[in-house]
């Protein structure tokens, strides 16, 4: 009677293992809780190793992934995420819990400096999004698994200190010109390069590629005025191909950051050796002649990129300063958008004359951003990403390396105590090495379908990958890197083949 009982007991787990999995819900408790904090774009790494780059070989058991964004207005979902999955044991071993539930908590909000200050000074907190408050979250229309949920009342957002930091540069950068001093009403120290070595441990995440889009009417003008200087075909006007991609040097780029062009009449094209101010190839009107420029906020990632390449800021001691102060009565106009969705608002009104947080006066004028590759695939959005000295910014020409302009990321988290054990640091060691493998990246590219070219990821020699004799889409690695064989990551070091 004994043995049937028992029998009856496993022969009912058996076949409970054998029901289909369902999506996690907000309401049950998990296991493991990860609290990461950082860049945006890595996001999109957490998403393809849940997932996995098949979309049925992951971290999680199939059909149990629920994901969740913010309903912020600012951040359009950007701002917090969130992902709740039960763990497959097959595809991550070394757990103490078998196929345990695990929600990471992302933090987006004010960029890279979140993944950085507070693991240096943990004793201060960040907010990080609930999904469990009552009535928080809810099912977006259509979907069994995807959540908006809201951030405005008590309880939706909490304080903690994050586990981990995942940035498009390295934790080092951020100091001097990307210092940001305040985070959620709490002050933080200037982080020292030595001590942000002591204190943390840092692995390469592989490369993003940078890019400066421009507003679609610059895109336009930059078409018309290559075009009567005879270096682009004639019918490249506002065609969206790789071929009719207009281009801006390296050395104008770093002016206009440095504030040192404040109108676009100082920027002349020689054309059969008359100079005509870039103003007059507008395709449309201007109502105003000043440079604007989209940068980001103190302590993103994607300015410290923009500095340090452009400006040698903070790399050397002749480095130019950035500039940080508007002037709109005689220009530079400065704009600091702290998401990236917001620079892409800030870039779209300018080129309409939308009215907006960044346009109050529904100006129409030339505008210069900052951003990382994947975005704007739709061309929804009117911006447009150039060239820089004549070279796209695809994954083929960091490659080839002919576009140097690309910065490593990194997977941050504290040396001591507070700092992740057991199955929290397992599951962090794995999501930093997978998330930047070059199977993921591949995966990851196969759905940045831009009109110039595919993708934004590439592995770096870096992390320790080889890189083919022959550029391979499907597992992309290249030899060109800012981290030299035994040495630390630094983005501020110039890119070495190796």
């Amino acid at each position: 009677m004994r043995f049937e009982l028992r029998a009856m007991v496993l022969l009912g787990v058996a076949l409970a293992g054998t029901s289909e999995a369902a999506p996690l819900t907000p309401s049950v408790i998990p296991d493991i809780t990860l609290k990461i904090a950082g860049s945006t774009i890595q996001d999109n790494n957490i998403d393809k190793v849940l997932k996995g780059p098949h979309g049925n070989d992951g971290f999680c058991l199939s059909g149990t992934l629920s994901t969740y964004k913010d309903a912020d207005i600012g951040g359009q979902g950007t701002f917090w995420r969130a992902w709740f999955c039960q763990l497959d044991n097959n595809t991550l071993q070394g757990l103490g819990q078998v196929n345990p539930t695990l929600l990471i908590l992302k933090r987006n909000r004010s960029g890279a400096v979140t993944g950085v200050y507070p693991l240096l000074e943990p004793t201060k907190k960040i907010q990080f999004m609930s999904i469990s408050n009552p009535g928080q979250c809810t099912l977006t229309s259509g979907s069994t698994t995807a959540y908006s949920c809201r951030t405005s009342q008590v309880g939706d957002l909490f304080p903690d200190s994050p586990d981990a930091g995942m940035l498009d540069v390295d934790p080092g950068l951020l100091r001097d010109s990307n210092f940001s001093a305040t985070i959620d009403d709490q002050t933080y120290n200037e982080p020292d390069p030595t001590v942000v070595a002591a204190t943390l441990t840092v692995i390469n995440a592989g490369a993003v590629i940078q890019n400066t889009p421009v507003s679609k009417n610059l895109r336009d003008a930059l078409q018309a005025a290559q075009i009567a200087q005879g270096t682009m075909a004639s019918s490249c006007l506002k065609e969206e191909t790789l071929n009719c991609m207009p281009s801006l040097s390296k050395a104008m780029l770093s002016d206009l950051f440095a504030g040192n062009i404040a109108k676009w009449t100082q920027v002349l094209i020689d054309v059969g050796g008359k100079s005509t101010p870039l103003t007059q190839f507008a395709q449309s009107p201007l109502t105003t002649d000043l440079v604007h420029l989209c940068r980001r906020n103190l302590g993103a990632s994607t300015q410290a990129a923009a500095n340090a390449y452009f400006l040698n800021n903070p790399c050397t001691a002749d480095a130019k300063v950035p500039v940080n102060l508007s002037n709109p009565a005689a220009g530079p106009v400065v704009l600091a958008p702290s998401q990236v969705s917001l620079e892409e608002t800030c870039l779209d009104n300018l080129s309409g004359g939308r009215r907006g947080v960044f346009n109050p006066s529904g100006d129409t004028a030339f505008a210069v951003g900052m951003l990382t590759t994947e975005r704007n695939l739709t061309l929804s959005l009117d911006y447009r990403y150039i060239k820089i000295d004549g070279f796209a910014p695809t994954v083929q020409e960091v490659y080839n390396g002919n576009y140097p302009y690309f910065t490593e990321g990194s997977y941050v988290f504290r040396k001591r105590a507070p700092k992740p054990t057991g199955d929290l640091l397992t599951v962090l060691n794995r999501l930093a090495s997978d998330a930047s493998s070059p199977q993921v990246f591949g995966a990851l590219n196969a759905s940045i379908n831009q009109t110039f070219g595919t993708g934004t990821y590439i592995a770096t020699t870096g992390q320790g990958y080889s890189s083919p004799t022959v550029f391979d889409p499907v597992n992309p690695s290249t030899a060109y890197t800012h981290q030299p064989r035994g040495s630390l990551l630094d983005n501020c070091k110039g890119v070495i083949k190796q």
